[in-house]
């Protein structure tokens, strides 16, 4: 999360940094991204970074976080509207999200984000439960508690096999392992071939949740 520095400068410069971070962003993984670039782009000093991000990574998801602002509160709204099913929650979520990351604007930097996102990663972009870390670790601590009462209020827990709201968030998180490894796939599929269809990822994820909802196993006669 950017210093209060970065927050107190002039909007046009902001939006410079944040200007170049999306061109190099967009261009290599966070692995592989270059500051120098980032800082020659922005026309900024190595120094004043430093005053602005503690590191790459810090730049890198605050630059997420400003394309995915209204992730946490769509998902929490869609679930409201769907009565609490979580499950249909999600999915509408996963429809808003796929067509974003394969033919919006921002495709590029959400393809680099998705092949290389891990575990860590993970916690950095989960929607209700993003992990920041940084200069104002302990008000965005709060701020994720906050958000994981606000999905543990609207989720309807007597429609689910979960004893209490720790083993809510436990589901939640499977089902957001499942929609992000179903786009990871996708990504990789894309590098290998230009063919990558939405309405296929669509249903497989759609199998993947019924599996959830209702089990894989087939149940017989001996059972």
């Amino acid at each position: 999360m950017p210093t209060e520095t970065f927050f107190n400068l002039p909007k046009e410069k902001q939006q410079r940094i944040l200007k170049a971070a999306a061109q190099e962003f967009s261009q290599a993984g966070l692995n592989e991204a270059s500051i120098a670039k980032v800082i020659r782009m922005a026309d900024i000093s190595r120094g004043s970074f430093y005053q602005y991000f503690r590191d790459k990574e810090d730049l890198y998801y605050y630059y997420f976080q400003t394309l995915k602002r209204s992730g946490h509160r769509y998902l929490i709204q869609t679930i409201e509207d769907k009565d609490g099913d979580l499950f249909a929650g999600v999915e509408d979520y996963f429809l808003r999200l796929l067509p974003e990351v394969f033919e919006g604007e921002n495709r590029s930097f959400f393809r680099h984000l998705f092949l290389n996102m891990d575990s860590h990663g993970f916690q950095r972009v989960i929607p209700c439960l993003e992990k920041k870390e940084g200069h104002h670790a302990a008000f965005h601590s709060h701020e994720r508690e906050k958000n994981q009462q606000e999905l543990v209020r609207v989720v309807n827990q007597a429609s689910l096999n979960v004893q209490n709201d720790d083993e809510l968030i436990l589901l939640f998180k499977l089902l957001m392992h499942l929609l992000f490894s179903t786009i990871a796939e996708g990504c990789r599929q894309q590098e290998e071939s230009a063919n990558v269809s939405l309405d296929t990822m669509k249903e497989q994820f759609a199998l993947k949740i019924q599996w959830l909802k209702k089990g894989a196993r087939k149940e017989n006669e001996h059972d």
